[in-house]
């Protein structure tokens, strides 16, 4: 009979192997195993995914922006209301940040000897302004922006005469807002009425370039921003300038409503004219002295050109006529 024993049951004749002694690191590893198996594991931490953190990022951002945006608000309501000499002193040292500002931009960060003569060029125009100098503030401004081109040591020409145009910039728009304060017995309302207007129409130009879109105003300067955030800025400005005409009882409403167009189209301008500096130096923001929004002249980009109209109207007429007010 054929023998079924376990070694041929498969058709072939096979040695038996003796089993391998067990592994000195197997029991070890699963002494560790049973040891463990009475311990709690701890959960692994949680972690946000990146659409949760971009949320916060983006909400922590615009909270960020609205603390600032309403410590500059009251700073400058603070001012108008007091008056003299918080209004000017106030000037002074936007003059001041806004000047180092342009200065950084111009030499790529490194302020030197020609920076620091645009700092005081600046403030100069400002002190004079505020105790109703202006023929000497006038002439500061004038001769200020060629002499600093002239003995600015920088490597290109260009990069000179830029940093010289920051004397007509910042000092024009400083001088411009101390003379329609000082001017007039509603100076104070008329600088109100600027900005209100100003913030009106960076607040429609944001709003209506984010909600409709569309092609975009000038993509090579500033690609963000569209024709529908354009002529929304200029209707959010109409809005401020009716608005402002009815709360204050004012007569020419129309009148208001075209000031505020004329407001808006300079401050956008200015806008666009910031850009083409910006980008001209590779730079995305004038600074980092308003947290959530860069630079002070980032924040008044659209104020300082309107101003920079008002000191040209201060000189050629010796006042600036406020009507609406």
């Amino acid at each position: 009979m054929p023998n079924w024993s376990s070694r041929n049951v498969c058709g072939r004749i096979s040695t038996p192997r003796p089993c391998a002694p067990r592994s000195r690191n197997i029991v070890s590893g699963s002494a560790v195993l049973a040891r463990s198996a009475d311990r709690t594991i701890a959960p692994e931490p949680a972690i946000a995914s990146p659409a949760t953190a971009g949320a916060a990022d983006g909400s922590g951002k615009i909270l960020i922006r609205l603390l600032s945006a309403t410590v500059l608000t009251a700073l400058v309501a603070g001012s108008l209301y007091f008056g003299w000499p918080f209004f000017h002193l106030l000037i002074f040292g936007a003059a001041g940040l806004m000047a180092w500002e342009w200065a950084a931009l111009c030499s790529r960060g490194r302020v030197a000897g020609g920076g620091y003569a645009l700092i005081a060029v600046c403030l100069a125009i400002v002190g004079l302004a505020s105790f109703a100098m202006s023929g000497e503030a006038s002439l500061v401004l004038i001769l200020g922006a060629p002499a600093i081109a002239v003995l600015a040591r920088t490597d290109r020409m260009s990069d000179a005469v830029w940093l010289g145009a920051g004397v007509l910039y910042v000092g024009g728009a400083a001088w411009g807002a101390i003379a329609l304060f000082d001017m007039y017995r509603d100076g104070a309302w008329a600088v109100a009425w600027i900005f209100w207007v100003v913030a009106l129409t960076d607040i429609g130009a944001f709003l209506t370039g984010r909600a409709v879109g569309g092609s975009r105003l000038a993509p090579r300067l500033s690609p963000n921003k569209t024709w529908s955030g354009f002529f929304g800025g200029l209707a959010f400005a109409a809005v401020a300038g009716l608005l402002f005409a009815l709360a204050a009882d004012r007569p020419a409403a129309g009148f208001h409503v075209a000031a505020a167009l004329v407001v808006s189209l300079v401050a956008q301008g200015g806008d666009l004219f910031e850009s083409v500096l910006k980008r001209r130096y590779g730079a995305k923001d004038s600074g980092k002295s308003v947290p959530g929004h860069g630079g002070l002249l980032d924040r008044v980009d659209g104020v300082v050109p309107v101003m920079i109209l008002v000191a040209v109207l201060a000189s050629l007429r010796g006042g600036v006529e406020t009507p609406w007010l």
